[in-house]
C-alpha cells in the first residue's frame, strides 16, 4: 500500500473538555455520511476499576452528540477482559463505566457489552489474505449488525506490545474471550526470585488459579492463559514476560484482529487517538499510575496504522517527565519503557495486510 493517509492533530490546550469540544468540531468537517446511517457503536475503555488516567469521558459525550446531530444512533461499547477484575463479567464492567462517568446519564448514548451478557454475541470472521497466525478470529457480534465504528482510543504504554492506542483498541478491545486467550498464548511468566517479596497479590489475579504459594510462587504453565495479569500486578517487578516464540508474535495476532474487523468494516470507520494522561502500561492495570509525559493531544484518521504510527511518532519527540526515568535524549521512548518489545512490528505488518500505510501527513488543526 503506497501514498500518505492524513491524520489530523490537535494540539493540546485547555481541559479535556476544551479538547473534546475543539476535537469534536474538528470532526464535523471529516467526510463521513455513514456516520448518519443507523447504529453507530463507539469503542471506548473506561479502565479498570482503581485505574486513575484513563480518558474521560468528555470525548465520549462530544462524539456521541455529534454521531447524534448527523443523524445516526450512537451507543458506546466495550468487551470483557481475559484477565480476573471487575471488568471480567459484563456486569461488572458495566459498573465500573458508571463509576468512571461512561454511563447514560454523562455520555447520553447507552452502553453496552459488546461480546454480550455472557460472552456469547460473536462472530467468526476471516483474516486479511497473507495472515500467518489466524485464518478466522471471533470478534463481537455486533460488528455484523452496526452501520459504523468510530474507535475513541487512549494512547500509552503496553508490556507486550510496547504501547496501545487504535489497533489494539480495535483487536484486543473487540475480540471475543476465546481470540484473546489466542492473541496472548505465547506469553508466560517467569520469576526473579530475589526480587520476590512472596506478597501473593499474583495467586489472587491469576484468572485460572494456576499460582501458588509455597515458599515462592509457583506456576502452571499447563493452566496459564497468557493473560499477563499477574506481571501486570506484581508490585516488586519480579515477573516478567517469558515469550513462548519471538516477541514479535503477540504484535502480529493483534494486527491480524484488528485487521479483520477493518476489513469486515470497510469504509465505516474513523479513528480518534486521545494522547493524554500517557503511562507506562495499560488502562487495564487497576491502580493509579504516573504519567510520563506532558500531554500531547488528539489524532483523527480514517486509517489506523497512520494515526497510530503519528501518535508514536509525536510521543517519541515530547520530553518526558523527570519522575518518568525516561532519558530526553533517548530517541525511542516506547523502547525505553518497555525494551524488550519490537512495537514497530505492528506497523510493518499492518501495512503488509492492507489495513492501513505507515506514510501520513500530519496536519495541525
Amino acid at each position: 500500500m503506497s501514498g500518505h493517509s492524513k491524520v489530523y492533530f490537535i494540539e493540546q490546550s485547555g481541559s479535556h473538555a476544551d479538547m473534546a469540544e475543539r476535537l469534536v468540531e474538528f470532526i464535523k468537517s471529516v467526510d463521513c455520511p455513514w456516520l448518519g446511517d443507523g447504529e453507530i457503536g463507539v469503542k471506548v475503555h473506561w479502565g479498570e476499576r482503581g485505574n486513575e488516567t484513563y480518558i474521560p469521558s468528555d470525548y465520549a459525550k462530544g462524539v456521541v452528540k455529534l454521531i447524534a446531530e448527523k443523524g445516526g444512533a450512537p451507543f458506546l461499547f466495550d468487551t470483557t477482559a481475559l484477565y480476573r477484575g471487575d471488568r471480567h463479567t459484563a456486569v461488572g464492567a458495566l459498573a465500573v463505566a458508571e463509576d468512571h462517568g461512561y454511563g447514560y446519564s454523562t455520555t447520553g448514548a447507552p452502553l453496552i457489552i459488546g461480546d454480550g451478557p455472557t460472552g456469547a454475541d460473536i462472530a467468526e470472521i476471516p483474516t486479511p489474505q497473507g495472515a500467518i497466525h489466524f485464518d478466522t478470529v471471533k470478534v463481537a457480534g455486533l460488528v455484523e449488525r452496526v452501520g459504523g465504528i468510530v474507535t475513541l482510543s487512549h494512547f500509552k504504554g503496553h508490556l507486550a506490545a510496547g504501547f496501545g492506542a487504535a489497533i489494539k483498541n480495535i483487536s484486543m478491545g473487540i475480540a471475543s474471550r476465546a481470540t484473546k486467550q489466542r492473541m496472548h498464548a505465547d506469553v508466560s511468566p517467569v520469576l526473579d526470585a530475589d526480587k520476590c517479596t512472596v506478597c501473593g497479590i499474583c495467586a489472587r489475579v491469576c484468572p485460572e488459579d494456576a499460582i501458588t504459594i509455597d515458599g515462592l510462587p509457583d506456576f502452571d504453565l499447563e493452566l496459564c492463559i497468557g493473560c499477563a495479569e499477574c506481571i501486570s500486578m506484581c508490585p516488586s517487578g519480579a515477573l516478567k514476560i517469558q515469550w513462548g516464540s519471538q516477541g514479535t508474535v503477540f504484535s502480529e495476532k493483534l494486527v491480524e484482529t484488528a485487521a479483520a474487523v477493518c476489513s469486515r468494516l470497510d469504509g465505516r470507520m474513523l479513528h480518534i487517538v486521545v494522547a493524554a494522561n500517557i503511562t507506562a502500561e495499560c488502562d487495564c492495570f487497576g491502580v493509579p499510575m504516573e504519567k510520563i509525559c506532558p500531554d500531547i493531544g488528539c489524532l483523527v484518521s480514517l486509517d489506523p496504522v497512520a494515526v497510530d504510527l503519528a501518535a508514536c511518532d509525536l510521543f517519541n519527540a515530547t520530553i518526558p517527565l523527570p519522575s518518568s526515568g525516561i532519558s530526553q535524549n533517548d530517541a525511542d521512548k516506547i523502547c525505553a519503557i518497555h525494551p524488550n518489545v519490537n512495537w514497530r512490528r505492528q506497523f510493518d505488518y499492518a501495512q503488509i495486510l492492507g489495513m492501513g500505510r505507515m506514510g501520513y501527513e500530519l496536519i495541525r488543526v
